[in-house]
């Protein structure tokens, strides 16, 4: 009884207290009662902010996690994926049955050995595929190669084109053929005594000439006339020159062509020419000129051989035009004017176009 009676005097005499603190300073009274009061709800409020907080991106990483495939999903996923590349590979002939079995080996675990087996045997009974490749590739190599060849004419100068051998009675063996070159030697003889400058770029024609009977066989070269007038001869003893001025070979016309017969050069050196064995050729030998253009021959057969003297009104004759096509090729025979260094007389071989021929295949 003691106790709860000094209880309710402790507790009032506090509320005295508290009722004169009100009344001398109100506002330390209610500051200590907003602050805790301010305190709790500052709480609260933290609290529903960071449970919500945290919620969120529980919410988000839960729905993630339920969006991912489980392990088992994505093994089923891989193998659907699987079977769509094999379903739109190209396979043609034995590589589309062997994916057809390779599949069933699949499905039958026990039958994949057997496929494997079968794979092996088919392998073995094919040919070998790279030789036949190369051999395809060989093949198409040679046929563009052909192709890539230039196709003679059919016809020429109102003329069919032949086959060579059926125009020359023996196989022109063009490696026997001694006297004549490209003419790569150049200019080196003097430019005096009827020689012309004949081994510029400007010079150079697509004409060979071949005379099995001479075993001459060189290039043909432009040239032009001396100071007098007269044909020039080529500054290079080992080609043929063609008087620019006269029918082209193959055309109708006198066709002019010179060489030499034998040669003292700028440096005084001695040797035989293009045309040294010129006089071994007769009426009914050929005389052919090649185009390396067009891949044809002009073969012509000889129809006289003269020797002439140049001072000789008479042997001009031969420099004149033709309504034929022929050939007219001079060179110097006759005696050696060691002083004058030229040649007494002039040996011609004059020669009709008889066929054009193509080289044979």
């Amino acid at each position: 009884m003691q106790l709860a009676s000094r209880g309710r005097k402790g507790m009032a005499a506090m509320l005295d207290r508290l009722r004169k603190l009100w009344v001398e300073r109100p506002a330390v009274i209610a500051a200590s009662v907003i602050a805790p009061v301010a305190f709790v709800v500052t709480l609260l409020i933290l609290f529903v902010v960071v449970g919500n907080g945290d919620q969120a991106p529980r919410q988000q990483q839960a729905a993630e996690l339920d969006a991912q495939p489980t392990a088992d999903e994505q093994q089923q996923a891989a193998a659907t994926r699987q079977t769509n590349v094999v379903e739109i590979e190209v396979k043609t002939g034995d590589q589309s049955q062997q994916a057809q079995d390779g599949a069933s080996a699949a499905e039958d675990p026990g039958s994949r050995q057997q496929a494997q087996a079968d794979a092996t045997q088919s392998q073995a009974a094919q040919p070998d595929q790279p030789d036949a490749q190369a051999s395809a590739v060989s093949d198409v190599t040679e046929s563009d190669e052909q192709d890539a060849r230039p196709q003679p004419p059919t016809e020429v100068a109102g003329m069919p084109v032949v086959p060579l051998s059926s125009v020359i009675e023996d196989d022109l063996d063009e490696e026997a053929l001694k006297h004549g070159t490209d003419g790569s030697e150049g200019g080196i003889l003097p430019i005096d005594n009827g020689v012309v400058v004949s081994s510029r770029d400007e010079d150079q024609t697509r004409w060979e000439l071949i005379v099995p009977s001479a075993s001459l066989k060189s290039a043909i070269v432009k040239v032009g006339r001396t100071p007098s007038g007269a044909m020039g001869a080529p500054d290079n003893p080992y080609v043929i020159g063609w008087l620019d001025s006269s029918a082209a070979p193959g055309e109708s016309g006198n066709t002019l062509l010179a060489g030499h017969r034998d040669f003292e050069d700028l440096s005084g050196n001695i040797g035989t020419g293009v045309c040294w064995e010129l006089v071994s050729t007769q009426p009914g030998d050929h005389v052919l000129v090649r185009d390396n253009e067009q891949g044809i021959y002009y073969v012509y057969t000889v129809t006289e051989t003269a020797t002439v003297d140049p001072r000789d009104q008479d042997s001009a004759r031969y420099l004149w035009n033709t309504d034929e096509p022929v050939i007219t090729l001079i060179t110097c025979t006759g005696s050696f004017n060691a002083d004058t260094h030229q040649y007494s007389h002039r040996l011609v071989v004059v020669a009709e176009l008889a066929a054009v021929a193509s080289a044979d295949a």
